[in-house]
């Protein structure tokens, strides 16, 4: 075997499962997506992209478009409620080693972007995956692969697999994330705001600086079995700063896509045999610092060079693939965890929060690139 007769199965043709496909073909490995929607799911709101995973970014894709695709800032700025600023982080000037702005899409054009790189007739649509008698199926027969990788989320079927004793956490968090153009001078193009209330807050961002196109997320705190809609957020959040509740008011309705937090705790065991996880699927973290997708990236692409220069021994590239993902991973779960502790569940601590902000952006910028 050489590692172009290689025979790798994805499973997931999100975000994630496509810069796998990236990753390894950039390393002469071609992989076949299993997707279990009809089309490619080209939808979505907001998406940061910290600079280490930019960087992966730019060089699975095209440097150039990238530049014109989203909006990039510098600054993290942290505010209560009513607005007053607790922090503001510059990503350069945070004591790490980055050299590189933080990258703000909508979800949609990033992944036109690696869908267009990738080419979308080389995904399988309508293969559902499912674990029975402890083995992977796609449509009721077992995937055979040399490798199968499972990059299908937090819900993921692949990890019943891989580690089934793995259990979700619902913290009892309900978010809405919506897009809207929206201009108000309070709101800087150049800056990513955080606004911290009672068991409660506020992300936004300017993605289109032309539009002024905005994403923002909104998450409180809610009893078992409650959501939220456009309606609840206006009433939950009425003490917020009247231009958020402005900007929410004007969101369409459509554009607001409701959904509970939900993660896993950190866990040790991401393969097994010929499977191995990336993703959600084994390091799933809250939407807290918007992390998911830069580290899906750093870890494909990890994931890809450890394939490509372990060919001949799959369990040994799984462990070289782990050594270097998995406590960088399992450190920005954890950071990631205890600020939504602190954001959702106990007191708001704005000098601990900026500690937390702090080592976050130190433990991010050690990626092993």
């Amino acid at each position: 075997m050489n590692k172009a007769s290689l025979k790798v199965a994805i499973v997931g043709a999100g975000l994630n499962g496509l810069a796998l496909a990236l990753s390894l073909r950039s390393f002469g490995i071609e992989a076949t997506i299993y997707e279990k929607s009809d089309k490619p799911r080209i939808d979505g709101t907001g998406i940061i992209m910290w600079p280490e995973g930019m960087q992966v970014l730019a060089a699975l894709t095209d440097a150039a478009k990238i530049k014109t695709l989203g909006n990039t800032v510098d600054i993290i700025t942290t505010a209560t409620f009513n607005s007053d600023i607790l922090n503001q982080l510059s990503m350069r000037q945070a004591g790490s080693k980055v050299n590189a702005d933080v990258g703000l899409f909508h979800r949609r054009d990033l992944y036109q972007l690696l869908l267009d790189t990738y080419g979308e007739e080389n995904i399988r649509t309508g293969q559902h995956c499912t674990v029975e008698n402890d083995t992977i199926m796609i449509n009721g027969e077992p995937l055979i692969a040399d490798v199968i990788v499972g990059v299908d989320g937090v819900f993921s079927q692949v990890r019943k697999f891989v580690a089934p004793e793995v259990n979700l956490r619902q913290p009892d968090v309900y978010c809405c994330r919506g897009m809207v153009d929206y201009h108000n001078p309070a709101i800087s193009d150049d800056e990513c705001y955080v606004f911290a209330g009672m068991q409660s807050r506020i992300v936004t961002y300017t993605y289109d600086r032309e539009t002024h196109g905005k994403y923002w997320f909104a998450a409180c705190k809610v009893e078992p079995g409650e959501t939220l809609d456009k309606a609840k957020i206006l009433d939950k959040f009425s003490h917020y700063s009247p231009y958020l509740l402005e900007m929410i008011e004007q969101t369409p309705e459509e554009q607001i896509l409701p959904s509970p937090l939900v993660d896993v705790a950190p866990f040790e065991q991401w393969s097994r045999d010929n499977t191995v996880l990336l993703g959600d699927a084994c390091c799933a973290v809250l939407p807290t610092m918007g992390i998911g997708f830069s580290l899906g990236i750093e870890n494909a692409f990890i994931l890809a060079q450890s394939l490509a220069s372990n060919f001949y021994d799959i369990p040994a590239a799984f462990e070289r693939y782990q050594l270097r993902a998995q406590q960088r991973s399992h450190d920005l779960q954890n950071i990631t965890h205890r600020l939504s502790e602190l954001t959702y569940t106990e007191a708001f601590n704005p000098v601990e929060v900026a500690e937390l902000y702090q080592q976050f952006t130190i433990v991010n910028s050690r990626s092993p690139f």
